[in-house]
C-alpha cells in the first residue's frame, strides 16, 4: 500500500514532537524551540486535533496494516 497524506503527517508531526522534547531537554535554542512548537500547533490543527489535545500533545492515531486509518480526536 502507497504511503498516504495522513502516514506522512504523522510522520511529520511525530519527528516534530521529538525535536520539541529533546531542544526542551536540552534547554537550548529558544528561538528554534519556538518554531518548531509553532508547526505542531499548525500540523495538529491540520490533521484535525482540538486545541487541548494540541496544547498537552496528547497525539494518538489507529493504525492497520502499518497506515494511519484514523486520528483519535477524543
Amino acid at each position: 500500500m502507497k504511503t498516504t497524506r495522513l502516514d506522512q503527517q504523522w510522520q511529520q508531526l511525530m519527528a516534530l514532537c521529538e525535536s520539541e522534547r529533546s531542544l526542551r531537554e536540552k534547554g537550548e535554542h529558544a528561538r528554534l524551540l519556538k518554531h518548531v512548537a509553532s508547526e505542531i500547533d499548525h500540523l495538529a490543527a491540520e490533521m484535525g486535533f482540538s486545541a487541548k489535545l494540541i496544547a498537552t500533545r496528547e497525539f494518538r492515531a489507529e493504525r492497520v496494516e502499518g497506515h494511519i486509518v484514523r486520528i483519535v480526536t477524543e
